[in-house]
């Protein structure tokens, strides 16, 4: 995800991107905060990390987070 723009995979722009070699993560739910940090824990989990909560900031005081 680091350094690319985050897509639902139904974005229309998704397949001209491709077909660019733009950088994008498609995700198959919309990129909402709360999507990207469940995301993210699932992703670290499944590599056998101990998380229990992701918390994703979106500014310094506002952020998303997801646990089990």
């Amino acid at each position: 995800m680091d350094h690319k723009m985050i897509l639902h995979k139904n974005d229309p722009l998704v397949g001209l991107l491709q077909e660019n070699g733009e950088p994008i993560y498609v995700m198959d739910k919309n990129p909402t905060a709360e999507n990207i940090a469940r995301e993210i824990f699932d992703y670290t989990a499944k590599l056998g990390f101990p998380v229990t909560e992701v918390r994703l900031w979106e500014t310094n005081s506002c952020y998303a987070s997801y646990q089990e």
